[in-house]
């Protein structure tokens, strides 16, 4: 069978995409490597998304159940757990060939929406790939009644991470290496407003653990010293890697930790369309959902030469 579309990864950008090929009814699946509904269900099923317009307080695996179900309702077709290994694409036919580890699949065109959370970025220093306290998502926040924990990292997700952990914690601490927060305004002010004590200019060099000690050996930046915390367990929030060794046949070029995309989501290579996370904009689920739908209507432009187009 040759499909108009195939879409690799079933997050918000992915299923919006889905849902779009639904109504212009182009030929289409979507790969997911995992479970659909990206890591709003796999990373931050308990998060609360107050960001997508009529989800208020709804927490990310509701929201998340709520587009499959939508995309599901439309006809669209959502194959989990099945990653794309390689995309190839024969040049004269304009013809891609999507391999995954269970088959092989023929489209006219490839829309990449993978997120970038799949592969978080390490700190690479002692003691952090040996201790059995450190994580790099925050799945349920109850799993650490009556810890100390330590996050690190000053973005949207350590923020969220923080606060929602002071609400089970016996004592929670966030460590960034700067002096301010990249985070959104409204989710500095929930901190400001919570008992995490901040640790400004603070970087994390080690962690040490023992049979019955763990501790977290901290630098400030500014005064040159040396902290030492003994906490239950450490979250790492410091950005994530692509995980793209399956588009290294096509040569597509990846800057700074993104696609490099047109304004209508295709990339340099003919047929091949980027949205969401990856694309490096916003980085918000709707922006994630505006570009799959974007892509979509770009694809069915390219394919079927609308009069109106």
């Amino acid at each position: 069978m040759l499909y108009d579309l195939i879409i690799v990864g079933a997050g918000p950008a992915g299923l919006s995409a889905s849902l779009t090929a639904c109504y212009l009814k182009l030929k289409h699946i979507v790969l997911e490597a995992s479970i659909a509904g990206g890591a709003l269900r796999r990373r931050y099923p308990y998060k609360k998304v107050d960001s997508v317009l009529g989800f208020k307080g709804a927490k990310g695996r509701e929201v998340a159940e709520r587009f499959v179900g939508h995309v599901k309702s439309e006809g669209g077709l959502i194959i989990e757990n099945e990653e794309v290994k390689d995309i190839k694409k024969d040049g004269k036919k304009k013809i891609f060939e999507v391999i995954t580890g269970k088959s092989r699949y023929k489209t006219k065109t490839v829309l990449i929406t993978i997120g970038i959370t799949g592969c978080p970025r390490k700190l690479g220093i002692p003691g952090e790939d040996t201790s059995t306290c450190v994580d790099y998502c925050l799945i349920n926040p109850t799993d650490y009644q009556g810890k100390k924990v330590l996050v690190i990292g000053g973005g949207d997700s350590a923020l969220e991470a923080a606060v929602m952990l002071d609400g089970v914690c016996n004592k929670v601490y966030i460590a960034h290496r700067k002096d301010r927060f990249r985070a959104t305004e409204k989710n500095q002010e929930r901190l400001k407003e919570s008992n995490v004590e901040v640790l400004w200019n603070t970087e994390l060099k080690e962690i040490e653990e023992t049979e019955d000690k763990k501790r977290a050996i901290l630098f400030n930046n500014k005064t040159n010293k040396e902290i030492s915390l003994q906490v239950g367990h450490v979250f790492i929030f410091c950005g994530s890697a692509l995980k793209v060794e399956f588009l290294k046949n096509l040569g597509l070029e990846i800057e700074k930790n993104r696609f490099k995309v047109k304004d209508d989501m295709s990339t340099e290579i003919e047929g091949l369309y980027a949205a969401g996370d990856i694309t490096g904009r916003l980085r918000r689920i709707p922006q994630a959902i505006g570009e799959g739908h974007l892509a979509v209507y770009s694809i069915y432009k390219y394919l079927k030469r609308p009069y109106w187009a």
